[in-house]
């Protein structure tokens, strides 16, 4: 079956999936710790205090603050436990620099101020903020957010949102403690306390109440939390059997077709027999590509040529100069590398492996010689084919589709509802699914004939002797030598005088004196064309997705 187009696709979707954050500083924040002391001007002094754990060497951590409309953030300073540490700030990150070594465990002290923190209605006055928002991309662990009045409290209330939802405790002189404990990245979680209004002298009244907000906020909360509950146990009853019947059904289908193809691959192989060359049933490109798993297109243009000397197209005037005798040819893909040989590189009659090595140095021409070979390419996998050496099985591809996206479903409700292990399951199956669904085809037994009495003729001619060579007819001769050329270029090397040797030295029809110079060409040409990219990406202060377009987050460079 056609595994690596299958298996190229997974590792696609694979990759798209991995966060940007994999490739950078690796570290664990392990306990955070926010307190903010709320004074009766309704400013709030914040102490954060973090700990991070490394495990690459690093410069510094950041922490992103990204204020309520119609507040601010002022006087921000970091400290470690010895001394106080640079702070650059720009557009509300704050890089704190404080460097170290791989292993290292530090904690960082942050202090801040918030202007404008505290609002205050007829009957209550509100704190409301979030100190990180969906942007953050680390996760916390054991995280506590403590708020603390101005003075001892008696009508002290709170609410928490997102996951600090159901998280709040009151103290006895009305001090607010929402423990989140662990809290992934990409999570929101804003923190809301009332207390009386006359704590707050210097702040200004609005219109209105805010207690009855909270209730109605409450209410809301607790009826959303048990829908979910109830939800969460709807998925449990229903989803988890779905996903184990049909996760069994899937693995089945896909052992019992792995089973059936390798027993049509054991029953088509070739028994052990006399040395021969099998039959001209396909060009010798096509042939390498069908065959070998790690075909190279390089190695398969040397071994193209040797095949369109073969047949006359192409004459070898020395060692590196050629003539072209024919253009017609028997498939596309053979007129594709005659034109850009000969046309392109050549003057259209002739061309040298010294006109490839300069035209290839040429970066003006690195485009155009990637096109034709990746046309080339196109045309000899077409050429195979056209063979229709791969079962189609359509409707038992389709349904592999369906059930893949029924996996998909099931993984989103799996994780909406918190269900972790089975919404991993649920991802992993519809990968198989969607794996089997593109990459489903197996080798006809005839495929299989073909594969077998080729490879069988490489591994053989490893250690052929003279005698069984010389037994060869001349078209015989060639395309042996041709498809080990694109196959196994060391034991083609080993193997080229042998070959030379039996050839006379006028034969215009003949191979390459060195076939390997020239394979070594088109490598180099093969490298040097090949484009490169390097991506590069950058922190941000965040997007602002807490209450009031507030949030924030933290990381490390």
């Amino acid at each position: 079956m056609k595994n690596k187009q299958g298996l190229a696709f997974i590792l696609f979707i694979f990759l798209l999936l991995v966060p940007v954050q994999a490739f950078a500083i690796e570290f664990d924040i392990t306990e955070v710790q926010i307190e903010a002391q709320l004074n009766e001007d309704g400013t709030a002094d914040v102490t954060e205090q973090f700990t991070y754990e490394f495990e690459d060497e690093f410069n510094g951590i950041t922490r992103s603050l990204i204020p309520k409309e119609g507040t601010s953030i002022e006087a921000f300073t970091a400290k470690d436990s010895r001394r106080d540490l640079e702070v650059e700030a720009e557009n509300g990150l704050y890089k704190i620099y404080r460097s170290g070594n791989e292993g290292d465990t530090i904690q960082v002290e942050l202090n801040y101020r918030i202007v404008g923190a505290v609002e205050k209605f007829s009957d209550g006055a509100e704190f409301y903020w979030p100190f990180f928002d969906d942007s953050n991309e680390s996760d916390y662990g054991e995280m506590t957010i403590t708020v603390i009045p101005p003075a001892s409290a008696s009508e002290t209330e709170a609410l928490g949102y997102g996951e600090a939802f159901d998280t709040s405790s009151i103290t006895d002189d009305g001090t607010v403690v929402f423990d989140l404990g662990d809290v992934s990245a990409g999570k929101t979680a804003d923190i809301r306390a009332i207390f009386e209004a006359g704590l707050f002298p210097g702040v200004t009244a609005q219109d209105g109440k805010v207690r009855d907000k909270l209730a109605d906020d409450r209410e809301e909360l607790e009826n959303d939390a048990a829908a979910f509950a109830r939800n969460q146990q709807l998925a449990k009853s229903l989803g988890i059997p779905a996903i184990a019947i049909l996760g069994a059904l899937l693995i089945g289908l896909v052992l019992f077709s792995w089973i059936k193809a390798s027993r049509r691959k054991r029953e088509a192989r070739s028994g052990a027999g006399e040395f021969f060359v099998p039959e001209d049933s396909m060009s010798i490109p096509a042939l390498l590509h069908f065959t070998n798993p790690n075909y190279v297109a390089a190695n398969g243009m040397s071994a193209a040529i040797l095949d369109l000397m073969r047949k006359g197209k192409i004459r070898q005037l020395s060692e590196d100069h050629f003539a072209l005798a024919d253009r017609n040819t028997d498939h596309p893909h053979e007129a594709v590398l005659i034109g850009l040989l000969f046309d392109t590189i050549g003057d259209g009659k002739e061309f040298t492996l010294e006109q490839v090595e300069i035209y290839t140095k040429n970066e003006l021409n690195h485009d155009h010689y990637n096109a034709a070979t990746a046309e080339w390419n196109k045309e000899v996998k077409t050429e195979v084919m056209a063979h229709h050496f791969y079962e189609k099985h359509v409707g038992l591809r389709w349904a592999a589709g369906v059930m893949s996206a029924v996996f998909v479903g099931l993984a989103v409700v799996s994780g909406i509802y918190g269900l972790l292990p089975w919404m991993a399951l649920s991802i992993a199956l519809a990968m198989l699914a969607l794996g089997f669904a593109i990459g489903y085809s197996p080798i006809t037994r005839e495929g299989h004939r073909l594969r077998s009495e080729w490879r069988s003729l490489k591994t053989a001619m490893a250690q052929l002797p003279t005698e069984q060579w010389d037994r060869l007819t001349m078209d015989e001769k060639q395309r042996a030598y041709a498809y080990l050329l694109g196959s196994d270029q060391k034991t083609a090397e080993r193997k080229a005088h042998v070959f030379t040797a039996a050839e006379p030295a006028n034969d215009v029809s003949g191979f390459a004196v060195n076939p390997v110079l020239m394979t070594a060409v088109f490598v180099t040409a093969s490298t040097t064309t090949s484009a490169t990219a390097d991506a590069s990406g950058g922190g941000i202060a965040g997007t602002g997705g807490g209450v009031g377009g507030g949030g924030g987050g933290s990381g490390a460079f």
